[in-house]
């Protein structure tokens, strides 16, 4: 998507079932989405169901996204910004993985 994380976790919401983080961070066109494809699980809307769950995973901060975009860079993408360099691969030979 060509968005930078300083770091996180993206979980789906039925795989979050049973897990909790500090922040939870939920994009509601997802949830209309749900809602739009009139599905329902053990009775229940599967919109209510899903938004329930990822309600829930939050333990001090719910941010509900409402129209997901990203910003235009303010100059060229590169990747300068990174200060720590790839580390140079260490090919070993066969024989020395069978000895």
């Amino acid at each position: 998507m060509g968005a930078a994380f300083l770091h996180g976790a993206a979980v789906t919401i039925h795989k979050a079932q049973g897990s909790q983080w500090p922040d939870v961070q939920i994009f509601g066109p997802d949830i209309s989405a749900a809602a739009w494809s009139n599905r329902t699980e053990a009775g229940i809307p599967l919109w209510k169901r899903l938004a329930y769950v990822a309600i829930t995973r939050a333990q001090e901060r719910l941010l509900w996204v409402v129209k997901p975009r990203l910003a235009r860079p303010s100059g060229p993408l590169s990747i300068d910004h990174l200060d720590v360099p790839a580390p140079a691969l260490a090919l070993e030979s066969e024989s020395a993985t069978e000895e």
